[in-house]
């Protein structure tokens, strides 16, 4: 059964329960009324029934009986008067008849007239509380159910306004909560085919290049072109770059196929961030020197902890060098490197003077397979998964990663992690 038509059996038993209740009290009130027994009132009653003899008064005690007395109405000129004397018949002239008959009359109609009044009130109270009742709860009832219909038509922004103090409020925030993770999940998922589409383009893109130059170059020693020893050893040379470069899009691409479903493994355990960064910068600053790029340490922490696997940990930070020795087009390229404690965690910043990047690219260049015009040009551009894997990773490290442009110029790679005491 429906809550509608459980609303209308309701109400139908609100405005008939006044009625019935009306009847039976009316009929109980006429039945006292037409109950000898209970007319006698006062005196000693039943004595009418039971005297043989009943004393006979005179005219002004009929009119002292007729002002003060209790009557009950026997025949069409004979009434019982009770009083503290006895019970007493008395024979009235006409007139004093009908003056008796008349309150008699009166009085008879009083109660029903009064329960008319009543029944009335109830009836007209009940339809108004009926009404009120099924509009409460109708009306958030049919609210939701447009809700439901504006969510299934694909409208993801709509949203319910109900405030009533009840307990519809509950099931209507629930209901918007619900349509905003909903609509998150919509969104992600539009993210997720877009990054999917991007990644069959980025692959296609960075393959192609070097399955090119390796079929151009075997081309070349088939045809002869390469004559001699020397040009054989310079193409085979070439070619096994170019094998590597494939072999590494591959790794690269598995790595983050895997990061990204949950089942990359990390070696996770407490490490001393600031011994990690002096040692990287020790050992990396002279290879990318002679690459055209300097790596200083300018600030660093001193025995703080974070829960790290230390492989991946320099992975990210060579991935952020790569990007800044790629894409840095001054004459003296540098990226500076600090570390720092906060209340939030530790903070590590690779900041170089490159020409950074368009403000609406900052939050893409962690995207797969995101690189802007001067990467697609620049003939190291790389597999463009770098900086995906780095954030994916510092998520799995439960810290966070973020860009931003330096007012001087540059770019400002910015890695928080949750400290740990050593």
């Amino acid at each position: 059964m429906t809550i509608k038509r459980r609303l209308i059996i309701s109400n139908i038993i609100m405005v008939l329960s006044p009625i019935l209740i009306t009847a039976i009290l009316f009929l109980a009130i006429r039945a006292i009324t037409l109950d000898p027994a209970t007319q006698t009132r006062g005196g000693q009653g039943g004595r009418f029934a039971d005297t043989p003899h009943i004393p006979a008064i005179t005219q002004s005690q009929a009119a002292e009986a007729f002002t003060h007395g209790n009557f009950t109405n026997i025949a069409s000129d004979i009434s019982l008067y009770s009083s503290d004397l006895g019970d007493f018949i008395i024979i009235l002239s006409d007139p004093h008849h009908q003056t008796l008959e008349s309150s008699t009359t009166t009085r008879n109609f009083t109660i029903p007239i009064i329960l008319f009044y009543l029944l009335t009130v109830l009836i007209l109270a009940n339809i108004l509380l009926a009404k009120y009742i099924t509009n409460r709860i109708m009306t958030p009832i049919n609210t939701l159910s447009s809700g439901v219909k504006e969510i299934a038509s694909g409208n993801l922004t709509h949203r319910i306004n109900h405030k009533a103090g009840d307990e519809f409020d509950t099931v209507c925030k629930d209901f918007n909560e619900m349509a905003a993770r909903l609509s998150q999940m919509v969104q992600q998922q539009q993210a997720d085919e877009n990054s999917r589409k991007e990644l069959i383009a980025g692959i296609s893109h960075d393959l192609r290049t070097p399955l090119t130059s390796v079929k151009a170059y075997i081309e070349g020693i088939k045809k002869g072109i390469a004559s001699t020893p020397e040009m054989r050893e310079k193409y085979l040379d070439i070619i096994q770059a170019k094998t590597e470069d494939i072999e590494y899009i591959i790794r690269q691409l598995f790595m983050f196929s895997k990061i990204d479903i949950g089942e990359f493994p990390l070696n996770i355990e407490p490490i001393n961030i600031g011994h990690i960064l002096a040692e990287m910068v020790n050992s990396l600053a002279d290879e990318y020197k002679t690459q055209g790029l300097e790596v200083t340490l300018q600030e660093n922490t001193q025995d703080e902890s974070v829960m790290i696997d230390t492989v991946q940990f320099k992975n990210i930070i060579q991935n952020i060098l790569n990007n800044s020795l790629k894409y840095c087009t001054v004459s003296t390229p540098r990226a500076d490197i600090s570390c720092r404690k906060t209340s939030t965690g530790i903070v590590i910043i690779i900041q170089d003077n490159g020409p950074g990047v368009q403000d609406e690219m900052l939050t893409k260049i962690f995207d797969v397979f995101y690189r802007g015009d001067v990467s697609r040009h620049n003939p190291s551009g790389g597999s463009g998964l770098g900086l995906a894997i780095s954030s994916k990773i510092i998520k799995r490290l439960n810290g966070t990663i973020h860009a931003e442009n330096v007012q001087e110029g540059g770019l400002r790679i910015i890695i928080t992690l949750p400290g740990q005491e050593s």
